[in-house]
């Protein structure tokens, strides 16, 4: 059945946009409506109207300027060009060139993958597009199936630019990073700085799903297939061997590993030039004859233009393209100082030099059908309990010595909440992801590098104790799914699942068989800070913050300093140095 392609107007809906006659609905979503205009001498385009809690929030007005004006450098013939905005308006506003195409995501769910002979075309245009978008100093960061239009003379990617805007609002602050679960990349996933390179692994993961209609990390619920993402080797048997080893060089786990944008166009258009070009495949041109009929408006329309969007039937995404929520690690407060890496060793971008308008700038959600703000977990303790300051109020201060008891404060909202996402992360665990605990060398979710072992060190555990002091291991990256534990003097890199050990991560806080303090802004992370410090958390259990560094005293005379590096609700991902005690 041919899906809906464009909708009807309906009562409240404007006669006109900033000059611009609107014909028909093309869909909505969290961020906003996208309308189908014309201009007086009849060329079509596609206006986004945001909602008016974003336009009432002065940093997201801000933030939409700086992005349009950005968005406005990329000027290439498969991306949609922005052609008008109106940034300070009542309500924001921003106008592209209207592609008569379904997404790539309608055309694979109503048709099945595209045929082979196709391939080369789609990602020769997707690739040269992400050039265009970086060289401006973007990066898209929600590259998808249904970002990609799929047009009667190639593809064209949207929605670059104003994502960015959006996650700077009260809406989203305290809720994760921009992105689609099956598509982002693991540094993504585990919140680390977005460069280039998460549009190259977003690429590899389209260009599969285009050839094969799957994901090759998988389906199901979001937190396991970030899971996958993370810990996992893709799936890509049923892959075509011709464009098997450019996808599996774009999903390598490791940013500096991937190729660049310049190299995957310069191998999709040789690749292209080898065979004949098909475009459009047969499946797209069947859907490209319901775009050619553009509707009149339905209805002489006389209301003024507020920008609020009327009620009505339930909203659906652009194009007929189901949208899937957005999820990752949730960003936290800085405190007014720039991120740090384990530490205290300045954080370095993962792929290529920032530019000025700073690659890891958040894209906008889809053209016509935006995600739900993403979800995530806040800086404070057990997330929903408190609200986020207001825009423009300073952020909290971080933990100094005490952390406040969970149960403290939270309302029967919040922990009503917390028990479903709690059950939720268990059933989880229990259904897929505990399988990994077990496997030999992998365990439950663990990476990194260690200098050492410790198992040699401390008392209890056997073998005589080392001198006091004596750095016994150091493990960078160690990942830490809900629900499992490390011992400090057993094997870190592999954490196990249960209850207890020398640290226990549950549903984005930290407890154990231990004594916690933390460590200060400024204060070096050593060994003799955590020694000399006498003042340690009274509460058993507590909630870090990213980018926070913890001595942890265990009962078995080891001293573990751990970096929080990032941090959700599902896991965290932590550096951690153990010395020999006594740890106090």
């Amino acid at each position: 059945m041919r899906h809906q392609v464009y909708e009807p107007l309906a009562q409240g809906d404007p006669a006109e946009i900033g000059g611009y006659r609107i014909l028909a609905r093309l869909g909505a979503g969290g961020m906003g409506r996208v309308y189908l205009a014309g201009t007086q001498s009849g060329r079509k385009l596609a206006i986004k109207v945001v909602r008016p809690e974003f336009a009432d929030d002065r940093e997201f007005r801000r933030r939409f300027a700086q992005e349009v004006t950005a968005a406005q450098r990329v000027q290439n013939l498969y991306t949609a060009a922005v052609i008008d905005a109106d940034p300070d308006g009542p309500m924001p506003w921003l106008a592209t060139v209207h592609v008569p195409g379904p997404s790539l995501a309608a055309a694979v769910a109503e048709s099945g993958p595209l045929p082979p002979s196709a391939l080369p075309t789609l990602g020769a245009g997707v690739a040269e597009a992400l050039q265009s978008i970086h060289r401006a100093g973007i990066v898209h960061r929600d590259l998808k199936p249904s970002n990609v239009l799929l047009a009667d003379d190639g593809p064209r990617v949207i929605d670059f630019g104003i994502a960015r805007a959006a996650d700077a609002t009260p809406l989203t602050r305290t809720g994760g990073v921009v992105g689609s679960p099956q598509f982002m990349a693991p540094e993504q996933v585990r919140g680390d700085a977005a460069t280039t390179a998460v549009d190259v692994f977003a690429f590899g993961t389209l260009l599969h799903y285009a050839a094969t209609g799957l994901s090759p990390f998988g389906e199901g619920a979001p937190q396991a297939v970030m899971f996958r993402i993370v810990q996992e080797a893709p799936r890509l048997d049923r892959c075509p061997e011709a464009l098997r080893p450019i996808i599996e060089r774009c999903l390598d786990k490791d940013p500096a590993n991937r190729p660049s944008d310049a190299e995957l166009l310069d191998e999709l258009t040789a690749m292209q030039s080898s065979q004949p070009v098909v475009w459009p495949p047969e499946p797209v041109t069947e859907h490209l004859r319901a775009y050619r009929e553009v509707p009149a408006p339905t209805r002489a329309l006389t209301e003024p233009y507020t920008g609020t969007l009327p009620a009505g039937a339930p909203e659906q995404p652009r194009y007929g393209a189901p949208e899937q929520p957005r999820y990752g690690a949730p960003e936290q407060p800085r405190y007014g100082a720039p991120e740090e890496s384990r530490y205290g060793a300045p954080e370095q971008p993962r792929y290529g030099a920032p530019s000025s308008v700073s690659y890891g700038a958040p894209t906008p959600p889809p053209h016509g059908a935006p995600t739900p703000p993403p979800h995530g977990a806040s800086t404070l303790p057990f997330q929903g309990a408190l609200p986020r300051p207001p825009h423009g109020m300073p952020a909290p201060a971080p933990p100094v010595v005490h952390a406040p008891h969970p149960r403290s404060g939270c309302s029967g909202c919040a922990k009503t909440l917390l028990l479903v996402f709690g059950g939720l992360v268990a059933l989880l665990l229990v259904l897929g992801l505990v399988v990994k605990a077990g496997q030999s060398g992998r365990g439950g979710n663990g990476t990194g590098e260690t200098t050492a072992s410790p198992r040699s060190g401390g008392k209890g555990k056997g073998g005589a104790a080392k001198p006091a002091g004596t750095l016994l291991a150091h493990y960078s990256r160690i990942d830490i799914s809900s629900g499992y534990f490390v011992d400090f003097a057993d094997n870190p890199k592999r954490p196990r699942k249960g209850e207890g050990g020398d640290l226990e991560f549950l549903a984005g806080n930290i407890r154990g068989d231990s004594k916690f303090g933390a460590i200060q802004r400024g204060r070096p992370a050593t060994y003799k800070t955590c020694h000399d410090n006498t003042k340690y958390l009274e509460e058993e259990i507590f909630q870090p913050n990213r980018g926070t560094t913890w001595c942890i005293y265990t009962e078995s005379d080891l001293l573990g300093i751990v970096y929080i590096k990032a941090k959700n609700y599902e896991f965290m991902t932590m550096d951690l140095k153990v010395w020999q005690g006594p740890a106090d």
